[in-house]
């Protein structure tokens, strides 16, 4: 795992391609140790995830992903992540707080 600490923000980019369950308590402990940052999740070499590693995201709050694949954001947005998570495209928008991912479900009455 890669952590990057800048001003007031910690990347932390998991290097194994999938994540599971055990992947997600280490990503948990790193992130209690910067509580005082702001924390984003970096998945540009993430390209699978299991259901295990979604449950344990979604109990992580607050926490701030981005550089996801499709297949992961198709879960992400199937699981509702996005209300428990602020999802970005790139690092930028991630330390910028702009154009957040959100999956708004519209239906036509």
């Amino acid at each position: 795992m890669e952590i990057r600490l800048f001003e007031k923000f910690c990347i932390l980019t998991p290097l194994s391609p999938r994540l599971d369950s055990r992947e997600c308590r280490r990503l948990y402990a790193e992130i209690k140790a910067y509580q005082g940052f702001c924390v984003g999740l970096d998945l540009s070499f993430v390209q699978d995830c299991t259901i295990e590693f979604i449950e344990e995201l979604l109990k992580i709050t607050p926490i701030n992903i981005f550089n996801i694949s499709s297949e992961i954001f198709v879960l992400f947005n199937v699981m509702n992540v996005d209300k428990h998570a602020n999802l970005f495209v790139s690092e930028q928008d991630f330390k910028t707080n702009r154009r957040r991912l959100i999956n708004r479900q519209f239906s036509i009455v």
